[in-house]
């Protein structure tokens, strides 16, 4: 935890010297004691916001509810309380980095043991040999989990099957380089959810959230090595098969099917019911109905419906 001022000092020693506070006095003795959104933040939360973002939603800046918001520059007054920065990302990497790093570490159970200290698993839940099970982790009943599996940070809804060597709810990969050309890590606080009747094969890796959760829909089923990365949201019904990527903050909505080895650039939208076909690169948001092939992925046609 720490104050808005003690988090203004230490962005000052770490090269964030070009920072402006908008706010009250006052409000620099305001003590923060949890990291959100912009959009989802309380009292107390430390947030930031990107200039693409506060650009096309400059009501974002009013409708801010927490305690401080690391921000561009507004282009007009703000009664928020903002800290302006050149680069508010990594101002924002920075402090949750130094100031919370509590949210971002991860209990293991004891030698010997297989679930953490507070994690919750069904009665009905077999643990085969190498499963381990990290802190903030609900696997409810009916779930099966093969061999060598980690999970953590992650709900496990009912009815679910797990193959085996998979990892579920460790960080995911992102990073912003500093002036000096350092990379500073993104931290990732969220989580994994993952809903009823969902089928996930060996070796593949989902990773939790950054801010938000990552979501696997409900009868969603997803191969073998396949790669889903932070803030993913797939819809129910969609299918993933072996050697895909989805980059980080994609959405595929429901009934999408989607082929071996795609590669799917973050925040990329795939809409309802797309078909993208064995080795697409996708590049740009898919409409709905569309079958997409190719490198980079391109229109083949749209299914009939």
């Amino acid at each position: 935890m720490a104050t808005i001022q003690q988090v203004i000092d230490y962005l000052a020693t770490v090269g964030e010297t070009a920072s402006v506070w908008y706010g009250e006095d006052h409000e620099l003795a305001q003590e923060l004691t949890g990291v959100s959104t912009d959009q989802a933040a309380g009292s107390g939360d430390l947030a930031w916001i990107s200039p693409k973002q506060a650009q096309a939603h400059p009501e974002r800046f009013a409708a801010f509810h927490g305690s401080l918001l690391i921000g561009p520059q507004p282009v007009q007054a703000v009664a928020t309380p903002l800290l302006a920065c050149e680069n508010p990302k990594l101002a924002f990497l920075q402090a949750v980095n130094y100031f919370f790093p509590m949210h971002l570490s991860i209990t293991w159970p004891a030698v010997g043991q297989q679930v953490a200290a507070g994690s919750q698993v069904a009665a009905d839940v077999k643990l085969p040999p190498g499963v381990v099970i990290g802190s903030n982790v609900v696997i409810e009943a009916g779930v099966t989990l093969g061999p060598n599996t980690v999970i953590a940070n992650c709900t496990i809804k009912p009815d679910v099957r797990v193959g085996a060597n998979c990892t579920i709810g460790l960080a995911g990969f992102g990073y912003e380089k500093d002036q000096q050309g350092r990379y500073w890590r993104f931290p990732h606080l969220g989580r994994v959810i993952i809903e009823e009747q969902v089928e996930i094969g060996s070796n593949t890796c989902i990773d939790r959230g950054a801010l938000g959760d990552t979501v696997i829909g409900r009868g969603v089923k997803i191969d073998n090595l396949v790669h889903v990365a932070h803030n993913v949201l797939i819809k129910p019904n969609t299918i993933v098969i072996a050697n895909t990527m989805l980059g980080g903050s994609v959405t595929l909505e429901e009934d999408v099917w989607v082929a071996p080895s795609v590669s799917i650039l973050n925040q990329i939208d795939v809409g309802r019911a797309a078909v993208l076909g064995m080795g697409a690169v996708v590049l740009k948001d898919v409409e709905a109905d569309a079958v997409m092939v190719g490198n980079p992925a391109k229109l083949l046609r749209k299914k009939s419906v």
